[in-house]
Parts: structure tokens; C-alpha cells; sequence
């Protein structure tokens, strides 16, 4: 009998086509669907400074909570609020024990670790620095300040009698010079987080960029396209250094997160903002920041006042320094010690002080080492800085 071939039918070519095509499809789905989770729920609520995100209900009602509070020039805090607690009717905070504003022999300008944030009003180091000095020190120190601010509220306060003027610095300022929107550092999204900015022009000058005139309308419109309200933002979403923009293609957004310089910085062992006091910097942090404290010198100097620049370094300062090496911040301190500004970098004498100690029990948060100064730290902070001022010959 003829054997007859069985052969068993084979897909057609279309049919494979179709089923490969599917198949990357929903490969390439859970991909996007994984890279959009992990950019909602993993990065955006731990690392908001790195994404852009905003709600522009809810900045609508933060306008409408806070419209008319924000100060004209430099955000915060508003006008009004610097005669009520904890400030006193100077303007300066509050302090126990030289309740009564005037005759101060020292002030002082700057952000949180001026203030004295996380620690009892009287705990500050500011106010431990009276107490050894035995007279009052105004503190004139602002939550989340920039160096542009400090100076710009000295500018304003010609009732600081003060014969010498401490202008603190705490190395993340040299990104908020650059910034005018803190919503794109990852804070909300307040009118009152909105300020002006120094830029330099071509002659190397300070130039003032006004702060953007607002509504409800502009304000959120600002938030939906920064660029159209604040082009000298350095920090606009999507640019070199910018927050990513969390939308579609998911999976690209996670990629420039991870490709930002910043996260590469950090995983190089050095803070966040260390790239910004490079010369070099596209931002022109480090000579802008120069230019600022140049100018609050010789404003204080045409007011028959001394300043010194005091810098502080923060836990990060601490731990993401290569051994042996300088702090990041050390740029800044040689720059403007080259234009003959007097300049007390604390580091050196916290160190000696601590006496082997860790230096995470200078700050408030010494488990997880973090924070502002805490008590102790404060304590340590005011006596060094007590100890240079007399080394210096700068009280009178």
C-alpha cells in the first residue's frame, strides 16, 4: 500500500507576526505600567526635589488660603508676621533673656541653622551665644532662607544697630540663589514660596529679577509652565538640573531620574549640591553666591558695621566627606577669603570640640544624624563662635 506523509500545519507567518506583536505589547506595558508605579509610589513621595508633579487644584487652594501673604520681594515670611511670635517688635526673634529690642552688639542673617530650628526658642545657638557674651544678639535668621534673602532683608533693616553683622551659611544655599520657586525643590506649592532671585549680568554686576506679580489665574498657570512666569529659574523642570516631569513615557521619565546629576553626585559620595560650588557650575551658583556676600559686606561696611561670614556644615557635610579631604563648601569660603571677606568656617573648631565624639550628636536628629543643630550642638556652636569673635578682636 502507498504510505502516505502526514505533516502537521504550520501557523501562518501572520499569525506569528500577531502573536510576537502581542507579546511585546504586553511586555512593553508592564514595563511603562512598572516604571509609572515605581515614579508614583517609590520615588515622588521620598524624593519630591527630583519630580515634577503638581496639583493644580491644590495650588489653586493655596492661593485662595493664602493670597496677599507673601512678601513682595522675597517670598516669606510675610510683612505682617515678623512683629508676631516668634519675632519681636524689631523684627528679630524673640529672646527671653534680652527681651527689649536695641542696643544689640552683635546680629545675625541667614536661614534654619541661624534661626535655630528644632530646638527650644532659647536654645538656639544665637541665643546660647548671648547668653556667653553677655548682651543681645538680634537674630534676624529666617526658616529656608537663601543667601539673596538675608541680604535683602539686611538691606531693608536700617534699624539693625549692631556694630559687627554674623551672616550665616549652610551649603544647600548656594541652590536656593538659583532658585525662585521652592515648589521645584520638593516643598508645596505656596504663593508665599515664590521670591525674586539675583542674577549677574555682563559686567559680573548683581542684578535684581523681580518676583513675579500673581493672581489665583497666574499663580496656577505659573505652576502648570514655570518657564512662562520664571525664566532665571535655574531649576525648571525637565533641565540639567530641574525635577523630571512625571508623565508619559513613564519609563524615560525614571531614566533621566536616575541619569540626574545630582543622584550621581550623591552615589559619588559627596551631598547633592556639592557640584554647585564649581567654577564651572551652569548655574553660576558659586560666583553668584560670591557676588551676594560681597555685596551684603560692603553694604554693612558703608553702615560702619564688620561682617563675618559664618559657614556650617551639615551631617551630609560630615559623612559624604572623603577622608582627609576639604568640605564640599570649600570653594566658597577660599573665594570669598580671596575678596578679603572675613570668613569662620566652624567645621575645623566643631571637630576639636567634639573631641572624638560623633559628629551626629551636634545635631538634632543624632540617631539618624540629621536635622538642624540640637541643644548640644547649639551649645557647641555658640561657644566656638564666641571663642573667634574674641580671637578676632570683633566685639567691642
Amino acid at each position: 500500500m502507498p504510505q502516505h506523509s502526514v505533516t502537521a500545519s504550520s501557523p501562518s507567518t501572520g499569525r506569528t507576526a500577531v502573536f510576537w506583536l502581542i507579546l511585546l505589547l504586553l511586555v512593553a506595558v508592564s514595563i511603562e505600567g512598572g516604571a509609572a508605579a515605581i515614579c508614583w509610589l517609590a520615588v515622588l513621595p521620598r524624593t519630591r526635589d527630583l519630580v515634577w508633579a503638581p496639583n493644580l487644584d491644590r495650588a489653586r487652594m493655596n492661593w485662595t488660603a493664602e493670597a496677599g501673604q507673601a512678601d513682595d520681594e522675597i517670598g516669606w515670611p510675610p510683612p505682617a508676621a515678623l512683629t508676631r511670635a516668634p519675632y519681636d517688635v524689631s523684627g528679630a526673634k524673640y529672646n527671653s533673656e534680652f527681651p527689649e529690642p536695641g542696643h544689640a552688639c552683635v546680629s545675625a542673617y541667614g536661614d534654619s541653622f541661624v534661626f535655630g530650628a528644632d530646638v527650644p526658642a532659647e536654645d538656639g545657638w544665637i541665643e546660647r551665644l548671648a547668653h556667653l557674651l553677655g548682651c543681645r544678639v538680634a537674630n534676624y535668621g529666617v526658616n529656608a532662607y537663601g543667601t539673596d534673602q538675608a541680604f535683602v532683608r539686611f538691606r531693608r533693616n536700617r534699624n539693625d544697630e549692631a556694630p559687627l553683622v554674623l551672616l550665616g551659611i549652610f551649603p544647600e544655599n548656594v541652590m536656593r540663589n538659583v532658585n525662585q520657586y521652592r515648589g521645584l525643590m520638593g516643598y508645596d506649592l505656596q504663593p508665599v514660596n515664590v521670591k525674586g532671585r539675583f542674577v549677574l549680568d555682563a559686567k559680573a554686576e548683581l542684578v535684581w529679577v523681580p518676583r513675579p506679580h500673581l493672581d489665583a489665574e497666574r499663580f496656577v498657570r505659573l505652576n502648570r509652565a514655570p518657564a512662562e512666569f520664571l525664566p532665571h529659574e535655574y531649576l525648571l523642570p525637565d533641565t540639567r538640573d530641574g525635577p523630571v516631569t512625571l508623565r508619559f513615557p513613564y519609563v524615560l521619565a525614571l531614566l533621566r531620574i536616575l541619569a540626574m546629576p545630582r543622584i550621581w553626585t550623591h552615589f559619588s559620595g559627596r551631598p547633592a549640591w556639592s557640584e554647585f560650588f564649581a567654577v564651572d557650575h551652569p548655574s553660576g551658583a558659586l560666583p553668584l553666591t560670591v557676588a551676594i556676600v560681597d555685596a551684603f559686606a560692603r553694604e554693612a561696611g558703608g553702615r560702619d558695621k564688620r561682617t563675618l561670614v559664618v559657614m556650617f556644615p551639615g551631617a551630609n557635610s560630615y559623612r559624604l566627606r572623603p577622608r582627609d579631604a576639604a568640605f564640599e563648601y570649600a570653594p566658597l569660603v577660599a573665594a570669598l577669603a580671596a575678596k578679603g571677606i572675613d570668613v569662620f568656617d566652624t567645621a575645623p573648631a566643631l571637630t576639636a570640640a567634639l573631641g572624638g565624639r560623633s559628629y551626629c550628636v551636634l545635631y538634632s536628629e543624632p540617631n539618624g544624624c540629621g536635622g538642624h543643630f540640637g541643644v548640644l550642638g547649639s551649645r557647641i556652636v555658640a561657644e566656638v563662635t564666641a571663642a573667634e569673635l574674641r580671637r578676632r578682636g570683633l566685639l567691642k
